[in-house]
């Protein structure tokens, strides 16, 4: 590292330990009244670093050093102006701005591996793997921190002054750290595809609830969105292709080799690589690498375009071939009419057809599809339920009881009770059966419980105008596809799940209400879906009341239905009646309503506010919003299909000689997993004592030790430590007193009113984080403390202050406390 770079990370370390440490430079401390009293306004700016970041994406790392330093220069200096501006910041606000710090620590690591690479093709050195590792870095990691929308204000600006719509500031800016912290979690998270699932899906509902209550800036929000999406359709292509993403890639790869696996084995390779770029881990990139120059030493231009669409052929199964049957026999028909030729009227209808519906339009609904797991929240899809179950059964007993029945004699000791007609033939009507014995019986209830999965009532509504074409149309029936498909999968899995989809069009009037409760009827509501080309205006409001009342319709037809989810689809804007809505909704009181708006090229501002006040009241209500160019980009795949999932066609033809095809895995992948088994055993001993080599040093010189207590938590979890991970969890979220006497609160305004709110508003996203992220018990305590850890800085408390917060003012936190504590233990089972 330059020395000119290293001074500049030094001067963020002191920005995040906070204005104290800035402060001790005599120019600061003069400066500080001046810049408060003019108003000063810190502006940061990532040109340069924009610049630098396309370079180093199109190889000039290798092709054009020098240019590519040039750049680097120029983002170098970028960020010096950049820490000097949030240097200011923490001075002027006394409390360190950590989003922007942090965000700023991040870019210095990129520019520090980009010095690297440079210098080192600059010196005839080149390193191929260290220039990939650059060329790839994650966008996420050098997104901005999230901030709110303000007139006159550009997007980089540093906030100094509170935002006219927000009464606390500081608990605003934690919320939306929590964000960029589970995203900063799932980059880091390289080997259990499901926890980073989790994670991403975590971060993605936040962002939606932050996106729909606050005014945040569309293009942080839409970055973030892109990210999400992109990671979680890439995990859900992984796991189509063979890939289990509840254990480790580098177990998983040694298996598929062992079982001569090659899909699945390159599936876990492929998906070690990515997961090493985006966390910049060079030590396995680097590897990962050369073993998939290996593999693609044919090379093969088309492989990530083939492999998406093999991909659609395995996350949606039977639905692919179903959109891709109708979409080819709709454009064949309407082909067929104009060569035939018929009626000006016809013609023009059937040339408006193939407008609507062009050529390749199933490649642009299935890609669409695949990517709708990852775009959107639509709630939930199957409870369990517990159902009591009682069978009545008639026992017959020797002692009186009201009920007496005639039942065949079955040996002489029958004799007594038997209702004997000829005396002579008795014998004879007891070995033929005839001879009828009174027996008394008794009514016994059998009762028993079993747990269904069943699934709510989901109501698709989706917009049918005349202005839902081209990618509008193809993502909003790319929607209900999706949901098809994984409708069909759970219908076909035996077993007691329950689960019914409705779905209609609107323009200014509702269309028919479709049923689907089979897999017949899931084909033919495919072909629907894909091939029907619809016009007209848009009337919302129709459109959410006739969803509100075919929910009724339903609980009506089955009283134990536990909830329902609406799903609305729209491009346009439309007057709405809230309180008409509210009404029609407060009528199914008790029966939970999700509402999932998905607004499509245009924003609709009455249908985001109806969202946030429905979110404010407890209602679970996602608002989501694509414009036209992301819509764009889902379609053509440009998203999600950036990457080969599945291994060259060399491989698959050796399937056909085993000989052969183990010799090829062996030769090309066998020394690159005992590298990475052999570097993941290296770090776990190297993790564990760096941790204990600082905390003893902390403790020397008189500091507390709880610095990386969640790096700690995660590895007690993975070794199943569950002592030691129950000490630290307690430590950091002891059980509050059952009764706690209460206490004076601090005054508002006051620093200690201050911290008490920043405590219980990180205690609070602790705990919606690990409900949503679900997992283990001690994987759930190692999440709450890795979690809080990342979230006291953002909320300008120490691990010391932390706890001095929970130890004077036990009452305040008392709630807060027990709802992590719920979380962390988990639902009870139904």
């Amino acid at each position: 590292m330059s020395e000119r770079l290293g001074a500049i990370g030094e001067r963020l370390e002191r920005v995040v330990r906070g204005p104290d440490a800035i402060e001790s430079q005599l120019l600061f401390r003069v400066a500080r009244p001046l810049l408060a009293i003019a108003k000063w306004r810190a502006s940061i700016d990532a040109t340069a670093l924009e610049t630098l970041i396309a370079a180093l994406r199109a190889d000039e790392t290798t092709s054009d050093p020098a240019g590519a330093k040039v750049k680097l220069g120029a983002a170098i200096d970028e960020l010096e102006r950049n820490v000097l501006a949030v240097e200011r910041v923490a001075i002027v606000k006394k409390r360190a701005p950590v989003a922007h710090a942090l965000w700023l620590r991040r870019v210095f690591g990129v520019l520090e591996i980009a010095e690297a690479a440079i210098d080192l093709a600059l010196e005839k050195r080149p390193d191929e793997a260290l220039a990939r590792v650059v060329a790839k870095t994650d966008s996420s990691a050098l997104l901005p921190p999230l901030v709110l929308r303000r007139e006159g204000r550009t997007p980089l600006e540093v906030p100094i002054d509170q935002h006219p719509d927000v009464e606390d500031a500081r608990l605003v800016d934690l919320e939306l750290a929590a964000i960029d912290h589970l995203m900063a979690a799932a980059r880091a998270e390289t080997l259990v595809l499901g926890r980073k699932r989790r994670l991403l899906v975590a971060a993605r509902q936040r962002l939606l609830e932050a996106s729909a209550a606050l005014p945040l800036v569309r293009e942080g929000v839409r970055e973030r969105t892109g990210y999400i999406a992109r990671e979680i359709t890439r995990i859900d292509r992984l796991e189509a292709a063979g890939v289990d993403v509840s254990v480790s890639l580098v177990h998983q790869a040694r298996q598929a080799l062992a079982r001569r696996d090659p899909a699945r084995l390159y599936a876990a390779i492929s998906a070690l690589d990515a997961s090493a770029l985006s966390a910049g881990d060079r030590d396995v990139a680097r590897r990962t690498s050369r073993a998939l120059a290996r593999i693609w030493s044919g090379g093969a231009p088309d492989a990530a375009a083939a492999s998406l669409d093999r991909s659609a052929n395995e996350v949606l199964g039977a639905a692919a071939v179903a959109v891709k049957s109708a979409v080819d026999g709709a454009r064949g028909d309407a082909l067929a009419r104009l060569g035939l030729g018929g009626l000006p009227s016809e013609r023009m209808a059937a040339e408006a057809f193939l407008d609507y519906l062009p050529e390749h339009s199933d490649r642009a609904i299935l890609r669409a599809a695949v990517a709708a797991d990852g775009l959107f929240e639509v709630g939930g899809a199957l409870a369990p339920v517990r159902l009591a179950e009682e069978r009545r059964i008639l026992r017959m007993v020797r002692h009186p009881t009201q009920d007496l029945v005639l039942m065949p004699a079955e040996d002489v000791n029958d004799l007594r009770d038997a209702v004997i007609g000829d005396p002579r033939s008795i014998l004879l009507d007891l070995a033929t059966g005839r001879l009828f014995a009174r027996r008394f019986v008794r009514e016994e209830v059998e009762r028993r419980t079993r747990v269904v999965m069943r699934g709510e009532v989901r109501v698709y509504v989706l917009d049918g105008s005349g202005s839902m074409l081209g990618a509008r149309a193809r993502v909003r029936d790319a929607i209900l596809v999706a949901e098809l498909s994984t409708l069909t999968r759970r219908l076909e899995e035996p077993g007691d799940t329950r689960c019914t989809l409705f779905y209609r069009y609107f323009d200014e009037a509702l269309g028919i209400v479709s049923r689907i409760d089979s897999v017949a009827g899931a084909r033919d509501a495919i072909r629907d879906v894909v091939t029907t080309r619809r016009t007209g205006g848009t009337d919302i409001q129709l459109a959410l009341l006739g969803s509100l009342a075919q929910i009724a319709e339903a609980r009506a037809l089955d009283p134990d239905l536990a909830s329902a989810q609406i799903v609305l689809v729209t491009d346009g804007e439309s007057d709405v009646d809230e309180e008409s809505i509210i009404a029609a909704r407060n009528a199914l009181a008790g029966l939970p309503i999700g509402v999932s708006v998905i607004a499509l090229g245009m924003e609709n501002p009455a249908l985001r506010g109806l969202v946030s006040r429905q979110r404010a009241k407890g209602e679970a209500a996602f608002y989501h919003f694509l414009d036209d160019e992301e819509l764009r980009e889902i379609t053509e795949g440009a998203l999600t299909g950036d990457l080969a999932l599945h291994p060259p066609d060399r491989w698959t033809e050796l399937t056909r000689d085993p000989q052969k095809l183990a010799r090829a895995l062996d030769d090309e992948v066998a020394g690159l997993l005992d590298e990475l088994e052999s570097i993941d055993r290296g770090r776990d001993v190297a993790a564990l004592e760096r941790l204990e080599e600082e905390a003893q040093a902390r403790r020397e010189v008189g500091l507390t030790d709880d610095h990386g207590d969640g790096e700690r938590a995660r590895h007690e979890a993975l070794r199943k430590d569950r002592v030691a991970l129950a000490a630290r969890y307690a430590r950091w979220f002891p059980e509050p007193p059952p009764a706690p006497s209460p206490e004076q609160l601090p005054r508002p305004g006051t620093k200690e009113r201050d911290d008490v709110d920043a405590a219980c508003c990180a205690l609070a996203s602790v705990a919606e984080v690990v409900v949503l992220l679900g997992g283990s018990p001690i994987a759930r305590q190692a999440d709450a403390i890795e979690l809080l850890e990342r979230l006291l800085p953002d909320a300008a408390l120490t691990p010391a202050r932390y706890r001095a917060v929970l130890r004077e003012f036990p009452a305040a936190v008392a709630n807060s406390l027990r709802a992590v504590r719920a979380a962390v233990d988990g639902p009870r089972p139904p």
